[in-house]
């Protein structure tokens, strides 16, 4: 129906109405107004003759629960099943057919439409008057209307600290109380908030089917029809157009009513409201609902469209209007969840940009958020809002990441992104390789500095090495004229430096794989080159075997000394032994050289004890795993100053 542009049209509707309507819509637009009653009477006394109580007691009546302007509502024992049920029976004042026909049709209508969110209907009576007795299932519960308004009743009663959105899905309850009746052909024609029950556990009943008309005809009778029914009924306050009389009442209307509902939840109040009956009534032909500014714009058009005046420009179904709904809450949830997200990410960035951020905390703050971003693209895939702060998020813990010298860890984060930032993915993969380099030095040089590496190999040296040049003095002090002079010295030396070359050339390829082994052989090599100089020098002047011998004794010492400074500090024994061997043959030349077998004995013994395979133990790894890290720390806090 168009908008009126006159008064003419309202006019000419107010000259038609009963005083009795005129003055429910000026003083109570929010009652019913019921029309006039059909004519099927003779229909009612044959049913109700027909389904007269018998002899013995079925309903035990008990105290009133409510009334209404037609009927009385009581509670009731049915004593054959032991439950407590509602019973709807006349008023004393509305005993006749026309008003017991009206409550036969609700209870024929609610009774066809078995739903969770309508209330069933027992059984249908006739009491020993022959006045009709609906029998019901009891409902415990509080009318919408007391409780579309009370955050703190909602809350205390249900849990739901979000009012709209409890009210939304009631609303949708009820919509899907419709869509079941529209499928019957049947529709409501009174959706109200006090026609809709709250059950102490959270049902949702859409109550109050008297006014229901049915755009099917059985044939049977019992249902009213909707193209019969041409005369104003409902409920003023949120009336569509065609309920005023004249106009075809289709599921459409229903559309409308869940909109004028939805319309109140928006703004607190009906939709359709004035001074007097004709504001009323105009009111409704405009069908242009006042909401507030702030109001959320998709469900305000949501509103609209189901108010709209013309039956054809609103929602072509009730399940339309529905899935409407359904998609207004998911989104409301993604708004929601992005807000919370862009808060916890706005903390994720300043606790990034201050000084020595708690990682762990960074970290829980992006999680928080990531979550909350992602939890919003599963409903709504093109959300902007959260695919930015997604992006945001991942940039700035890369960027974070970056400056604390974990470019891996950056670039892992950013590989989530779907086309990260080129100038900041750049700087990580650079900043990567880079430490990756190092890295790969770290290792050269730990395996470089691996004690275990060879150490098979330097065990059996030092054993070979240590066996001949103990019993070389020995030899020597049983023939004296092998070493009667320092040119036979010079000649040992060179024998042991040929055979040192002999092993080294046997074992080169483990001895050249770490620093650790190649140090010591040339250790190894100096000694015996130095020890063969030595007894030349000493040779040209002319000191004797006794003499000299100490003084090879010291430089064992000093060799030992600088390996133990430079390369094993095990090996401090040895060279401890060998300085108090060279002060004993110094004070005593005639046992030199059975002091220079006892400090090989020593030197045997240390080397072996050190070098052997299994001193390397989990603990010596653990240091020197300990020692690479605090070695790539140190160049990463390096690398971020340099930054």
């Amino acid at each position: 129906m168009a908008v009126v542009s006159s008064r003419t049209l309202v006019d000419d509707l107010l000259a038609t109405l009963p005083a009795t309507t005129a003055e429910t819509i000026r003083a109570a637009p929010t009652s019913t107004i019921v029309p006039a009653a059909a004519a099927a009477i003779d229909a009612v006394t044959e049913a109700l003759a027909r389904s007269a109580l018998g002899a013995g007691e079925v309903l035990r009546i008990g105290p009133t629960l409510g009334e209404g302007g037609m009927g009385v509502v009581r509670l009731a024992e049915q004593v054959a099943l032991g439950r407590t049920v509602a019973v709807k029976s006349l008023r004393p004042d509305r005993r006749d057919p026309a008003s017991a026909l009206d409550l036969l049709r609700e209870a024929w209508i609610t009774g066809s439409l078995e739903h969770p969110n309508i209330v069933p209907v027992h059984h249908v009576e006739a009491d020993a008057a022959g006045h009709p007795v609906v029998v019901l299932k009891r409902i415990e519960g509080t009318e919408w209307s007391t409780l579309l308004g009370d955050a703190d009743a909602v809350r205390a009663r249900f849990g739901h600290d979000d009012l709209l959105a409890w009210n939304l899905e009631i609303l949708l309850h009820v919509c899907n109380a419709l869509r079941f009746a529209h499928s019957r052909g049947v529709v409501h024609r009174d959706i109200k908030p006090s026609n809709v029950m709250i059950g102490s556990f959270g049902e949702v009943y859409l109550l109050d089917w008297g006014l229901a008309v049915s755009t099917r005809d059985d044939g049977s009778g019992r249902l009213p029809l909707a193209r019969n029914a041409t005369e104003m009924a409902g409920t003023p306050g949120y009336m569509a157009p065609e309920m005023l009389g004249g106009a075809d009442i289709t599921p459409a209307t229903d559309v409308y009513l869940v909109g004028s509902v939805l319309a109140q939840l928006i703004s607190g109040r009906p939709p359709h409201r004035g001074r007097s009956v004709a504001e009323v009534v105009a009111s409704v032909v405009a069908s242009s609902p006042e909401l507030p500014a702030d109001a959320p714009p998709e469900l305000a058009a949501i509103c609209r469209q189901a108010m709209a005046a013309s039956p054809a420009d609103r929602f072509a179904t009730i399940d339309d209007l529905r899935r409407a709904l359904v998609t207004f809450l998911a989104l409301r949830g993604v708004a929601r969840l992005v807000t919370t997200a862009e808060q916890r990410l706005r903390e994720l960035r300043a606790l990034a940009s201050g000084d020595q951020p708690d990682r762990h905390e960074l970290y829980r703050l992006f999680g928080a958020c990531r979550f909350g971003f992602l939890e919003a693209l599963v409903t709504a895939p093109e959300h902007a809002g959260a695919r930015a702060g997604l992006r945001a998020a991942s940039v700035a813990v890369a960027e974070f990441e970056l400056a604390a010298g974990s470019p891996q860890a950056a670039l892992d984060v950013l590989a989530e992104l779907e086309g990260p930032p080129p100038e900041l993915a750049g700087r990580a993969e650079a900043a990567a390789a880079a430490a990756r380099a190092r890295q790969a030095k770290l290792e050269a040089l730990r395996h470089d500095y691996d004690e275990t590496v060879g150490a098979r190999t330097r065990t059996f040296l030092a054993l070979i090495l240590g066996v001949v040049f103990t019993t070389s003095p020995l030899l020597g002090a049983a023939y004296p004229q092998a070493v009667a002079t320092p040119r036979h010295l010079v000649l040992w030396s060179l024998a042991a430096l040929v055979l040192l070359v002999a092993l080294g050339v046997w074992a080169r390829h483990s001895l050249s794989k770490t620093v650790v082994n190649r140090r010591l052989f040339g250790s190894y090599l100096f000694l015996f080159v130095m020890q063969a100089g030595l007894w030349a020098q000493l040779d040209a002047l002319g000191v004797s075997v006794e003499t000299g011998l100490p003084l090879t004794i010291a430089l064992w010492a000093v060799v030992a000394g600088l390996v133990a400074l430079g390369i094993d500090r095990r090996v401090v024994p040895m060279g401890l032994g060998f300085v108090l061997g060279a002060a004993v043959a110094t004070a005593r030349p005639s046992w030199a050289l059975y002091v220079a077998a006892v400090c090989n004995v020593g030197f045997t013994i240390n080397a072996v004890v050190a070098w052997r395979p299994t001193t390397w133990t989990r603990s010596e790894e653990e240091r020197l795993r300990q020692k690479a890290e605090e070695q790539q720390a140190a160049a990463a806090r390096r690398a971020r100053r340099g930054h």
